[in-house]
């Protein structure tokens, strides 16, 4: 039986790591980040905002490698406590686990939603949501090595298909949509950065991963890596979109990536309907990373409670569903995807900053044999 208390027994390689930050930030965001990037900035300056989060997301995946390299052989739950003192450290890990709640059950949802509206019309949400939510319980209790062998197989798929959808999409791709640059100043980039922290967020990833590597020193390696080929796929799937469909029209639609894919065309109508093997692949990707969020939260509940067993496993989903059937229109999706992702910043990326800040100026940190 899998020993997620012991989760530090189950080594991955740094390859696999590269791979699980990549898949858990590359995700939902994609099918509807051009139209709410294009709606904000009404302008053609739609990826300069996405390359500076990525810069700003990749300072934060630093910040996590330092502050984890410190406390070799613990986990993110298991060193706060030790610089914060327990209440503290209690209370940012409970932050932790209900981030990754509000993000698993946000994924979920929007995955319905999507299936919902191109392929199963008639079937409720709560009817897509459970076997949903059930498959990734299952993934989860076959512990850490299983999460990241789904994701080693299905990875290179989704990419190719990634690319496939790029690629296809060249001939109707006009440079014009994409000028002209700064035609309003810096003022639309910034005002993008507000719509965009949800789709940045992943590199938390690391603060669960570095101290499980077989080799934790390269951990900011996997991590930066990771990070910039997830959110280089995002800044070239946006920049393709609008270019191939320019910002008015992009704006318009619910769904930009899915029109982006029926565009494409094969001569003899060998294949009539790309978007379905997107849809298939992408509903895949989306149950990676899901499935690593649920881990995560799993996780930090069997680290605080030093038990494991199929309560532990199961009974979260409970409260992911709950969560996820919520928000009753999209504008309340819409609301809790920016509550999700200004709550995501202050305790993945501020709360470690000022960890790392108090283990480095009282000097709390730990050696391999456990002593500080």
């Amino acid at each position: 039986m899998s020993n997620i208390p012991s989760m530090k027994q189950e080594k991955i390689s740094t390859i696999q790591a590269l791979l699980t930050v990549t898949s858990t930030v590359y995700a939902v965001g994609i099918v509807s980040l051009p139209r709410t990037i294009a709606e904000k900035t009404q302008t053609p300056d739609v990826w300069q905002g996405l390359l500076l989060a990525s810069l700003l997301g990749v300072g934060v995946v630093f910040i996590h490698v330092k502050l984890c390299r410190r406390f070799p052989g613990k986990t993110f739950y298991e060193l706060n406590p030790v610089i914060a003192g327990k209440f503290i450290g209690l209370l940012i890990n409970i932050a932790f686990i209900a981030h990754c709640t509000m993000v698993c059950s946000f994924v979920c949802r929007m995955m319905a939603e999507f299936l919902k509206g191109l392929a199963l019309e008639r079937t409720p949400i709560s009817m897509i949501l459970l076997p949903f939510l059930l498959l990734i319980g299952y993934l989860t209790w076959g512990g850490l090595h299983a999460m990241v062998r789904l994701i080693e197989l299905f990875f290179p798929l989704t990419f190719i298909v990634f690319l496939l959808l790029v690629v296809l999409n060249v001939n109707h791709f006009n440079l014009d949509n994409l000028r002209p640059v700064f035609h309003k100043g810096w003022r639309p980039i910034f005002e993008s950065l507000k719509v965009i922290p949800f789709s940045t967020m992943g590199f938390e990833s690391i603060l669960i991963l570095t101290n499980v590597m077989t080799h934790p020193q390269k951990a900011w390696k996997a991590g930066s890596i990771g990070y910039s080929i997830a959110m280089g796929l995002y800044i070239l799937m946006v920049t393709m979109v609008v270019g191939c469909m320019s910002v008015e029209e992009v704006s318009r639609l619910q769904w930009p990536v899915v029109s982006f894919a029926q565009q494409i065309e094969f001569p003899g109508a060998f294949l009539e309907r790309f978007e379905i093997l997107f849809i298939i692949l992408w509903t895949i990707k989306i149950f990676m990373t899901a499935s690593n969020y649920y881990f995560y939260i799993v996780t930090g509940i069997s680290q605080l409670t030093q038990k494991w067993n199929g309560y532990i496993c199961y009974l979260p989903l409970i409260i992911l569903f709950c969560l996820s059937m919520y928000p009753q229109n999209f504008v309340e999706i819409g609301n809790f995807d920016k509550i999700i992702g200004y709550f995501g910043i202050a305790v993945c990326a501020v709360v470690p900053l000022v960890l790392l800040v108090i283990s480095m100026v009282f000097h709390r940190t730990e050696n391999p044999d456990g002593k500080q």
